[in-house]
């Protein structure tokens, strides 16, 4: 996957994550002691969501908000 902007990819697990916050969600424990990777589950349990493009993002997009955006983008399809 190409890297641009803020996404990154995890050294431990190999994940892709959308943000430097998203990366820091997926971090447990403290520093120099227990400090881990988060697995899948965990993650979603945190509301993590892993997107299209294969990214985990800090939280899911609300799917009345999903809708909407998929809807004005239809309506400017239709419009040109």
């Amino acid at each position: 996957m190409k890297l641009t902007g803020d996404r990154n990819q995890c050294q431990g697990c190999k994940a892709y994550f959308n943000s430097t916050a998203a990366f820091d969600k997926h971090r447990a424990g403290d520093h120099g002691k227990d400090r881990r990777c988060l697995t899948e589950p965990e993650m979603l349990a945190k509301g993590m969501a892993l997107n299209a493009a294969g990214f985990w993002v800090g939280s899911r997009m609300p799917d009345a908000t999903l809708a909407q955006m998929q809807n004005s983008h239809e309506n400017e399809l239709v419009d040109t």
